[in-house]
C-alpha cells in the first residue's frame, strides 16, 4: 500500500526511501504514521540551583519587608510619643501650676494691706506714715539731695502667699538710699518694721 508524502501528498511506494516528487525522506514508521504521531515538546530541564534560587525568597523581598516593618513601627511610635506629651502637659496643667500660682498673694489682699500700712500713724503726732514719707522726700528735693523716687512697692515672698514686704524707697547723692521696709502679713493685718527707717517712723 503506498504512502502519501506529508510535504506534497505524493503517493511513495513501500520499497521507496524518497519521495519521487520533493525528496523528502521516509520515515521507518512511514510518512502517515509520522504525520499522526503528536510531537510533545521535551520538558525543560531545571538544575536544582535554579530550582532553590527560584524558590529561596529574594533580597529584595527581604528588604522591603524590613521596611515594612520598620515603618509600621515607627506609625506605632509617634502616636505613643504623642499621646505621652499630651499627658505630662496635662499632668502639670492639672498639678504643677496650681502649686506655683498659690505661693503668689493676691492683688486685692496687698492693695488693701498697703492702704492700712500707709494710713497707719507714723512716730510724729498728726501724720500718717505716708505723710510721713512724702514729707522726708519733699525735704531731700528742696535741699538738692533727692535723685531717685521710688516710692511704695510690693516685693513677694517665695514660698508664701499671706506675707509680703512693702517697701518705701528714695535715692540721695552720694550714693545714698533711704528705704524703708515693713513685713505685712496679710492673713493677720499686722506690719513688722524690717530695718532702722521703718522702724524710726512706726509707732
Amino acid at each position: 500500500m503506498p504512502l502519501t508524502c506529508p510535504r506534497c501528498s505524493t503517493d511513495v511506494p513501500d520499497t521507496a526511501l524518497y519521495c519521487p516528487y520533493c525528496n523528502l525522506p521516509k520515515p521507518k514508521r512511514g510518512f502517515t504514521a509520522s504525520a499522526e504521531e503528536p510531537r510533545t515538546p521535551p520538558a525543560p530541564v531545571v538544575s536544582s540551583r535554579r530550582r532553590e534560587m527560584k524558590n529561596r525568597p529574594s533580597r529584595r523581598t527581604k528588604n522591603t519587608k524590613r521596611t515594612e516593618k520598620a515603618t509600621r513601627s515607627r506609625s506605632f511610635k509617634v502616636p505613643a510619643v504623642s499621646a505621652l506629651v499630651a499627658l505630662l502637659g496635662i499632668v502639670v496643667y492639672v498639678f504643677v501650676v496650681p502649686l506655683v500660682y498659690s505661693t503668689v498673694a493676691e492683688p486685692k489682699a496687698i492693695l488693701a494691706s498697703l492702704e492700712k500700712l500707709r494710713r497707719a500713724p507714723s512716730n510724729e503726732e498728726g501724720l500718717t506714715i505716708d505723710a510721713r514719707l512724702s514729707r522726708d522726700v519733699e525735704r531731700s528735693r528742696r535741699v538738692g539731695n533727692l535723685v531717685e523716687y521710688q516710692g511704695w512697692t510690693v516685693k513677694p515672698i517665695k514660698g508664701t502667699k499671706s506675707k509680703v514686704l512693702l517697701v518705701f524707697s528714695y535715692d540721695e547723692r552720694d550714693n545714698q538710699q533711704q528705704r524703708a521696709e515693713w513685713l505685712a502679713d496679710l492673713t493677720h493685718n499686722t506690719f513688722t518694721p524690717q530695718n532702722e527707717l521703718a522702724v524710726s517712723i512706726s509707732q
